[in-house]
């Protein structure tokens, strides 16, 4: 039997507005130029200075882990080159690559505001640890980590933070800030810890006092005297340490065996 009045199906296609680019139009970090590269990462870098100024963390952040797919894999060589045959990175020269690093350090560093900022502390204390990896000396880097310490009570990391900031930069008045307020913690913590301290000791000493300073019989008797021991009804059962009677001469008898 035919079927009547069935509708052909037409094929269907994308809208195209949804129609993804070609490969070929999109021009990838590891196909561009290192000038290239650093260029973009510069203005990934600005975009994302906007976006938190702005208020938009997310958005900042966003922009800011693009930086990164554009710095990685270079090496400092005599640059212009591409690297050893079959190598992982590409040589640039000194002036190229210390632009490279400043932008890594950048990249985490900015990440770790916008993780303060959210209030994601220990993420940005990781960020800031990865951007001192980068540049030991990265200022910025460097007093971000001694917030998220104090912050989260490591409070002697956060003062050779902040210490270090400023044999970098003696004028940093954001540093000195958070030292002085740092140093009030540290201060308020130690006489904790003396409290807590002083306590414990006093109820050594009160156990001392108790026990009578001498260890051995109950209640502190002395070796050769007696304690007399009380049963539950308040009658005197027996006397501890009391000296024994008078040892009775041994008598041995025959005992007869009946068969």
């Amino acid at each position: 039997w035919a079927l009547t009045g069935a509708r052909r199906r037409e094929p269907l296609s994308a809208p195209a507005s949804r129609a993804r680019p070609a490969v070929a139009d999109r021009v990838l970090p590891h196909a561009m130029s290192a000038s290239e590269n650093i260029a973009k990462a510069k203005a990934l870098k600005e975009e994302g200075n906007e976006a938190f100024k702005a208020g938009e963390y997310k958005k900042a952040m966003v922009a800011y882990h693009q930086i990164y797919m554009y710095v990685h894999g270079y090496s400092q060589g005599s640059g212009g080159g591409t690297g050893l045959p079959g190598g992982t990175t590409k040589s640039i020269s000194a002036e190229e690559m210390a632009q490279i690093s400043s932008l890594k350090a950048a990249h985490f560093s900015n990440l770790a505001m916008c993780h303060l900022r959210l209030g994601n502390t220990e993420k940005a204390r990781n960020c800031c640890t990865k951007a001192i990896g980068v540049d030991p000396n990265n200022v910025k880097a460097r007093f971000r980590r001694g917030k998220c310490n104090s912050q989260l009570g490591a409070l002697e990391d956060a003062r050779e933070d902040l210490e270090h900031v400023l044999s970098l930069e003696p004028d940093n008045r954001d540093a000195m800030r958070e030292l002085r307020e740092l140093r009030s913690k540290l201060a308020q913590q130690r006489k904790k810890e003396q409290k807590k301290f002083a306590g414990f000791f006093d109820k050594l000493a009160s156990v001392d006092t108790e026990g009578g300073g001498s260890g051995g019989t109950a209640g502190g008797a002395q070796a050769g005297e007696s304690v007399a021991v009380q049963s539950e009804d308040g009658e005197v059962e027996k006397e501890v340490g009391a000296p024994l009677d008078t040892p009775q001469p041994f008598e041995p008898q025959d005992l007869a065996v009946n068969g």
